[in-house]
């Protein structure tokens, strides 16, 4: 067997992730339009407290931080597997992406003042 099939195999788990946490994010969004939707054709108003309570407060702080530290986890597990196997190139490879990624969370966290 090929050693491509490794990454190959990698690189499918983690779009196939992406893609069905972003299928049901729409999926989220769409129910949360359709609910206000139908609460303003009824004569209702918006307040902070009705969209607290629906979820649709913005990114906070501790978000962008838990964000970032499962960002920066994971690409240090890359590195770590890579380095594990003895094909650091590709751990690198792999893990150097989501952990700057994760590093921008934690920059942004850092900087944003909502607490």
């Amino acid at each position: 067997m090929s050693d491509l099939w490794v990454p190959i195999t990698a690189m499918l788990s983690i779009s196939i992730v992406i893609i069905v946490g972003l299928a049901l994010s729409a999926h989220h969004k769409k129910h949360l339009q359709l609910t206000l939707q139908k609460h303003m054709e009824n004569g209702g108003t918006l307040t902070s407290e009705l969209l607290g309570q629906l979820g649709t407060s913005p990114s906070s702080r501790h978000g962008d931080r838990r964000k970032g530290l499962v960002l920066v986890s994971a690409g240090l597990a890359c590195l770590v597997a890579g380095w594990s196997v003895g094909d650091l190139d590709v751990g690198v490879m792999f893990g150097v992406f989501p952990v700057f990624i994760g590093v921008a969370f934690l920059i942004s966290a850092y900087l944003t003042n909502d607490e």
